[in-house]
C-alpha cells in the first residue's frame, strides 16, 4: 500500500514537472544576430580628419620643394575632394545594422512569470565575411586594394596596399516569457547586453624617403586605430515565432538602453536596437 502510494506520488510529481517543462520549453536558435552601429559622431569628425590630412599633405609638398602656387592648386583640389566626401556622408544613415553569425540557447525555468533564461551570442570577423562572400560566389581580394606609383619628374616612387581587420561581437542574457498558440508564438523578455567591436584599416606603405614620413603623418591624422566601440546596457525584447511547435522561424527585436560606453576618436557606439533572426528548434 505504501509502495503504491509512493509510486503514485512519484508519477504525479513527475507529471507536474513534465507539464511545466513542456509549457516552459527551452530551445536552440541558429541564425543571425545583429545590432545597430551608431556612426553619427563619426560623420561629424570627417571634416576634422580631412582637414588634418590636407595639412599633412601640404607640409609634405612644401618639403618636396613645390612652389606656393603649386601647393595652393593641389590644396584646392584636396579641399574639393574633402567637401564631396562630407556631402556623401551627410546623406548616409546614422544607424547601420551590423549582422553577426548568431546562436542562442534557452534554458527552461518553470516559474510563474518567467519561462526561460536565454543566452545569445554573435560574432563577425573579416574572415567570416570573406567565407560568406566565397559561398555566395564572390571573390574578395586580399588585400582589398593595392597600387604602385611612380612620378618621374619628382623621382618619387612606391607602392601601397589597403586591407581591413574587422572584429565585432555581442553577448546577451535575458529572462523570457513565452506565449504559444500552436503554430504561432510570442516572446517577451528583458536582459543585459555586452557589445564590442573594432574596425582597423591596415595600410602598408613602401614609398620613397622623401614622401614616406609625410604619407604616414597623413595616415596618422585619420586615427585608423581608433575605430572601436564597447557598450554595456539593458534591453527589452519582443519576439515572434511561426511554424510547428518544435521547429519555427524566429525573429525578435531588442530595444537597447546603454548604461556604459567606451569609444575611440571616431565616436562609434552601439545604437538603440539589436535582435536575432533565424530558426528555432524547441524542446
Amino acid at each position: 500500500m505504501i509502495r503504491t502510494f509512493v509510486r503514485a506520488g512519484t508519477v504525479a510529481i513527475g507529471g507536474v514537472y513534465l507539464i511545466a517543462a513542456v509549457a516552459c520549453a527551452g530551445g536552440l536558435y541558429v541564425g543571425s544576430s545583429f545590432f545597430a552601429l551608431n556612426v553619427a559622431d563619426a560623420y561629424a569628425r570627417v571634416p576634422l580628419a580631412t582637414a588634418a590630412v590636407i595639412d599633412a599633405l601640404d607640409a609634405t609638398m612644401a618639403n618636396l620643394g613645390f612652389s606656393p602656387q603649386e601647393i595652393a592648386d593641389i590644396h584646392s583640389v584636396l579641399v574639393e575632394a574633402g567637401n564631396r566626401i562630407e556631402e556623401t556622408v551627410d546623406d548616409l544613415p546614422s544607424l547601420v545594422p551590423l549582422p553577426l553569425l548568431g546562436v542562442a540557447i534557452e534554458i527552461p525555468l518553470p516559474l510563474v512569470v518567467v519561462d526561460g533564461l536565454r543566452i545569445t551570442g554573435g560574432l563577425l570577423t573579416d574572415g567570416i565575411l570573406r567565407s560568406a562572400a566565397t559561398v555566395a560566389g564572390f571573390d574578395v581580394p586580399k588585400p582589398l586594394f593595392e597600387t604602385e606609383f611612380d612620378i618621374h619628374e619628382l623621382a618619387i616612387e612606391g607602392a601601397a596596399s589597403v586591407d581591413v581587420d574587422l572584429s565585432a561581437w555581442m553577448l546577451s542574457t535575458e529572462v523570457v516569457k513565452r506565449i504559444d498558440l500552436f503554430l504561432l508564438g510570442f516572446t517577451l523578455g528583458a536582459g543585459l547586453d555586452l557589445i564590442q567591436g573594432r574596425v582597423e584599416p591596415v595600410v602598408d606603405l613602401d614609398a620613397s624617403p622623401e614622401i614616406d614620413d609625410g604619407l604616414r603623418n597623413a595616415l596618422a591624422a585619420l586615427h585608423l586605430d581608433e575605430l572601436t566601440w564597447s557598450t554595456f546596457g539593458v534591453h527589452a525584447t519582443v519576439g515572434i515565432e511561426l511554424g510547428l511547435p518544435f521547429l519555427r522561424i524566429y525573429g525578435d527585436l531588442r530595444f537597447l538602453l546603454p548604461l556604459s560606453e567606451r569609444d575611440g576618436w571616431w565616436g562609434l557606439r552601439a545604437g538603440d536596437f539589436s535582435g536575432l533572426v533565424g530558426i528555432a528548434i524547441l524542446f
